[in-house]
């Protein structure tokens, strides 16, 4: 059960610390927005807040994990997570990291105001409430985070940079210019997310096409060999988290994901081939275990390596699929 006076509350079978806003936000308004780099970035408990947080990976890489399931979040990555979400932040090992970190209640920018005029009040929203209903969602809901690119990447960065500013000085109006660049940042996220669920960034697409075309053909002509993540990465000259990120955003596919689809179309034209064993096929594809070759067969068909060769061989016709061929994007 959760309980806003309790710093732990019951999820699933264990107790999750809580972040209140009550002992977080120490000036006299209910927001703050800080920097965070390797040296204070080195892991965090699985925790939850009773407001807003907003992050955003302006270098490096981390990994961020939300109620158990895990997303590499990558240089240009923001997320925005409600109140009461489980989560946890893990730097990368190597990886030279910066986050932009904000927080807020909701009231902060849902706060009314009384206008006296002939002794009249009148009580309003100064902010309409739909800024952050998108965000205010249910945990399997959430996005894992949005890549943001361009134009827009730096209209973001060049918020966060003014709110950091009026946050650290308190100049005159400070709470009113946070409020205002606060609005404008949910507003562009919330966009952005809208476009997000209807096509891919073509600014990612354009920026890296060359690097994993070029990739994509070496694993095209060598998907037999021992090929890493590693070896690929370098090839793209990327780091693996980042080449990750992007070789799915491009292809639809993580890197396993794809060098398998290639083994295994491979593997169905050999099954063709009679003179040649399932163990035989396993090893010329690029699989050291046939077990695990036998597994991910199965589950990309629907039947066993044994299985489809007895079909072809009763009907003479090959099984369709939907796995990868050869080819660039």
């Amino acid at each position: 059960m959760r309980s806003m006076q309790d710093k732990y509350y019951q999820h699933n079978t264990h107790n999750v610390y809580v972040n209140k806003a009550s002992e977080t936000f120490k000036k006299s308004i209910p927001f703050k927005i800080y920097n965070l780099k390797n040296d204070n970035l080195s892991g965090t408990n699985v925790h939850t807040h009773d407001y807003m947080q907003i992050w955003y990976v302006r270098k490096g890489c981390l990994k961020h994990t939300v109620e158990g399931k895990s997303n590499i979040m990558v240089k240009g990555t923001i997320f925005i997570l409600p109140p009461f979400v489980v989560h946890q932040v893990d730097a990368i090992e190597d990886e030279d990291i910066n986050v932009i970190g904000c927080e807020f209640v909701t009231d902060f920018i849902n706060e009314s105001i009384i206008y006296n005029q002939e002794g009249t009040s009148i009580n309003s929203s100064l902010f309409d409430f739909a800024y952050l209903e998108p965000f205010l969602v249910s945990s399997e809901n959430i996005k894992p985070g949005l890549h943001l690119t361009g134009n827009i990447q730096n209209k973001v960065e060049t918020l966060l940079d003014d709110m950091l500013c009026e946050f650290n000085s308190e100049r005159k109006y400070y709470k009113i210019n946070i409020k205002a660049d606060l609005l404008k940042l949910l507003a562009i996220i919330s966009r952005e997310y809208e476009n997000s669920d209807n096509e891919k960034n073509p600014e990612v697409f354009d920026r890296y096409r060359d690097a994993i075309n070029n990739t994509i053909k070496y694993i095209d002509e060598n998907f037999n060999k021992d090929l890493s993540l590693e070896d690929a990465s370098r090839m793209a000259m990327m780091s693996p988290a980042y080449f990750s990120f992007i070789f799915k955003q491009i292809t639809g596919k993580t890197f396993v994901e794809y060098k398998n689809s290639l083994r295994l179309a491979k593997a169905i034209d050999l099954l063709n081939e009679v003179n040649l064993s399932i163990s035989d096929i396993c090893y010329e594809v690029g699989f050291n275990d046939t077990a695990y070759f036998s597994k991910i067969f199965k589950k990309e068909t629907g039947i066993s390596p044994r299985q489809y060769r007895k079909i072809f061989q009763k009907s003479g016709s090959a099984l369709k699929t939907s796995l990868k061929t050869k080819g660039t994007l």
